[in-house]
């Protein structure tokens, strides 16, 4: 949703005296919260406040007063108009202690639980980690753009680098994009519901030589579509497989249900801790691969497994975590809703040789519940979307009562909702932020719960 048109602006001055949870700083003044972007605590500064009937539509830095001993000088160009990297004017050091103040604060504020989380783990070079590279693509000024949406808009802000992107997909969308300019075919305009191609997003494997490159398009029909594949091929070796994803609706969700196979296998392979997996176009795979296995690795140790636990894998997606689990666990059980995460969890257990791990298509909490009379998991690993769990779910988790539980959390608020409804039945053992995502506010969380 866009601001509203400018009415009037008026100018204020305040101090800073936290970062919340979105990065902005926090403000108040006159009995008002202000959340302003670019501004650390103890800064002061002069804000430009424009409102609309009255209210807040936005707020910017005119100018600062002091400095933060936290503040550094971002590296990206378009820090300023973009807004995906929110917290790239603070050290990476404050970085990661914000991270561990947030988690512990969530966990208070929503869970009435007091603990004092470790230490965020975090990542020796904070740039170029992406192995995943999603954009729209647009027509601007007859240029053919890509870039990321301003905050609260459509208006793309196009990027020729992206800090937090590896080089080489960087060097694969600017070749894409003069392709498509040489066979003049038509960026997607959602205004007009024109056009074809949508979005472009290549998905990197970093331990071997392969690189999809899926093109999102607004119907099946696209004349020259595999010779189009053939020369992005040529022009960069290292794309392995090129996928047309189909998304017809009018919807904010990226990828549709639909897909053909222009090159290859339709599938790229990665490695995490020495176990190879097959990634789809439509399947989760983590998108910082170097801090994929300290992820894990967190998750692994705490659940500390001796060869004898049966294990449920909720979640599972590609059944990452549960095949890194059975090298150590008696059986494994992953249950996943999406068919082609399914797929590929199979055929990575296969390609792996493991024995003692079995995947099913199945939503979460209707498994569970269906199953709760007979099922026995000695551990459970929980990976669950951006939501959350289901209260239905946690309730039949505590009526089964695995002696551990592993939560693996991409939104601290979420978590701190279910372990909310865990805490009576569960005590919490550790809590361990870890930084998937440098730069920006997300924090990636480890908790271990142990069966009071």
């Amino acid at each position: 949703m866009e601001y509203p048109k400018r009415e009037g602006n008026k100018t204020l001055e305040g101090e800073c005296v936290a970062i919340d949870d979105n990065g902005k700083g926090i403000v108040r003044l006159n009995g008002q919260t202000l959340f302003v972007d670019n501004l650390l605590p103890s800064e002061k500064a002069e804000l430009e406040v424009e409102t609309y009937k009255d209210e807040i539509s936005a707020i910017k830095v005119k100018r600062r007063f002091n400095d933060s001993p936290l503040r550094v000088k971002p590296l990206c160009p378009y820090y300023q108009e973009c807004g995906g990297c929110s917290l790239m004017h603070l050290s990476y050091q404050g970085q990661l202690e914000y991270k561990r103040d947030k988690v512990k604060n969530l966990l208070h504020k929503f869970a009435k639980i007091d603990f004092e989380p470790s230490p965020t783990l975090g990542m020796a070079s904070p740039y170029r980690f992406r192995n995943k590279v999603q954009v729209p693509i647009r027509l601007v000024k007859g240029q053919v753009v890509s870039g990321f949406f301003k905050e609260n808009t459509h208006q793309i802000v196009p990027l020729e680098d992206c800090l937090i992107e590896t080089e080489e997909a960087e060097k694969i969308l600017k070749g894409i994009k003069k392709l498509l300019t040489k066979y003049h075919i038509p960026p997607y305009d959602e205004d007009k519901g024109r056009g074809l191609i949508r979005h472009i997003l290549i998905k990197e494997s970093l331990h071997f030589k392969e690189t999809m490159v899926v093109l999102v398009t607004s119907n099946r029909d696209f004349y020259g579509k595999v010779n189009l594949a053939k020369e992005i091929v040529k022009m960069f070796p290292e794309v392995t497989t090129v996928v047309q994803n189909i998304n017809t609706r009018h919807t904010n969700v990226i990828l549709g249900e639909q897909e053909d196979v222009l090159f290859g296998s339709g599938k790229i392979k990665d490695s995490i801790f020495n176990l190879s997996f097959l990634i789809s176009s439509r399947s989760f795979y983590q998108t910082n691969p170097l801090q994929t296995e300290v992820l894990y690795k967190t998750a692994l140790d705490q659940a500390g497994l001796t060869g004898q636990e049966e294990v449920l894998d909720a979640y599972s997606g590609t059944g990452t975590i549960g095949l890194c689990a059975s090298i150590k666990a008696k059986k494994v059980l992953g249950v996943e809703i999406e068919p082609s995460a399914v797929r590929d969890a199979r055929l990575n257990a296969k390609m792996n040789k493991i024995p003692n791990a079995e995947f099913i298509q199945a939503d979460c909490t209707t498994y569970l519940l269906e199953n709760k009379e007979k099922a026995h998991f000695d551990v459970v690993f929980m990976d669950p979307p951006r939501k959350g769990s289901t209260p239905e779910f946690l309730l039949a988790l505590k009526e089964i009562k695995p002696k551990k539980i592993i939560y693996i959390s991409c939104n601290p608020v979420t978590l701190a909702r279910d372990l909310a409804d865990l805490k009576d039945t569960y005590d919490l053992v550790s809590v361990t932020p870890v930084d998937m995502f440098p730069q920006t506010s997300h924090v990636e969380t480890v908790v271990s719960l142990k069966l009071r």
